[in-house]
């Protein structure tokens, strides 16, 4: 009995031995993994003056491709050829171009598609190109520097792109449509009244812009972002130790979720007196419902709504009200300030002309 008890003994002994040991080899092994992790370097920056080249080259041509110097005449492009700055590409039907800025930095273009690089300063590191139509395929480095290249469009600027990004760009009715998609690494998108700070892989969206540049609207593809939209001039109210009560203007900020079938408008209105612009931005859920809104005027704490977020029906025609009651109350102000105006010069007129008689 003592020697079965014994070797009950040893057995545990040995399991909880064993179980030991795994546990000190486990965190060995984790141990040496975060040494290893902390030991790696960070990836430094690339300089933009080593990934790019003086000037672009034509890596690949292939079918019908074309470039035009500022404004002369389309002539074919020569496959490894460096071109100016200021030139823009374009192709015809089943053809196809790489365009390569440095070793990693290419921008690639197929069939029926057209863009320009900018010109600028003998010097200047930064690269830009312009979208005319068409598919255009930007592969980058991953450790560009901040500012480094930039992708244009009417209504809206890319910055900072880095891994491999697509743009879609045509004419569409009053104005041009866009479908920018991060394929890989990240990149961040701007505009007037609204700021994307950073797209991830396989994040997608549709932007709209009509040709006057009043109206912008945006509709979420794939992923889940963040867009930062206006919200013009707001008051905050500081209250110091002694009670004394001071309000200071902010910048008025609205972040929003751009996923799947969402949607932003943004609607811009030049008043016929003054030269502030009013702005109206309306944020959708994937439903079709305004869930925020907002009206302001550039500049002006004083004629802000506020965000107004809509729950029901009734609610959203309550919002509808109060957004045209800012706007009324806007022109009107504007009114008033010219009124003002008009009385002062009036007086001005009346001093004169008694100076005058006098």
């Amino acid at each position: 009995m003592s020697v079965v008890k014994s070797a009950l003994v040893f057995a545990a002994s040995a399991i909880a031995f064993a179980a030991w040991a795994e546990d000190e080899d486990t965190a060995k092994t984790e141990e040496a993994a975060k040494t290893e992790e902390a030991a790696k370097p960070t990836e430094a920056k690339v300089s933009p003056k080593t990934a790019f080249t003086l000037l672009p080259l034509c890596r690949l041509v292939e079918g019908e491709v074309f470039t035009r110097q500022t404004e002369g005449e389309w002539v074919a492009a020569e496959e490894g050829k460096f071109y100016p700055l200021g030139t823009s590409y374009k192709t015809g039907e089943n053809s196809k171009l790489v365009l390569a800025f440095g070793p990693e930095a290419t921008v690639a273009i197929d069939a029926n598609a057209e863009f320009g690089t900018r010109n600028q300063a003998v010097g200047e590191t930064t690269r830009k190109i312009v979208l005319v139509s068409g598919t255009v395929n930007v592969k980058l480095p991953d450790n560009l520097p901040e500012g480094a290249f930039f992708v244009a469009a009417p209504g809206f600027l890319v910055k900072n792109p880095a891994g491999e990004s697509r743009y879609e760009y045509k004419k569409c009715g009053d104005g041009d449509c866009a479908v920018v998609r991060c394929v890989t690494g990240a990149l961040s998108v701007e505009g007037r009244h609204f700021e994307i700070p950073q797209m991830r892989a396989a994040n997608e969206f549709s932007i709209a812009t009509s040709s006057d540049g009043l109206v912008t609207e945006f509709k979420g593809n794939s992923g889940d972002f963040a867009i930062k939209l206006d919200q013009g001039i707001g008051t905050k109210t500081e209250i110091d130790d002694s009670g004394k009560v001071d309000e200071k203007s902010t910048k008025a900020v609205k972040e929003w979720r751009i996923s799947p079938a969402t949607r932003v408008m943004i609607t811009r209105a030049v008043p016929s007196i003054g030269e502030r612009m009013s702005v109206h931005t309306m944020c959708f859920d994937a439903a079709g419902q305004c869930k925020s809104e907002c009206v302001f005027c550039e500049g002006r704490a004083e004629i802000n709504s506020g965000e107004l977020v809509a729950k029901d029906e009734k609610d959203q025609s309550e919002v509808a009200k109060k957004a045209a009651e800012t706007t009324t109350e806007e022109a009107a102000d504007e009114d008033e300030g010219e009124d003002k105006k008009d009385a002062k010069s009036e007086k001005k007129e009346e001093k004169k002309e008694e100076s005058t008689e006098e």
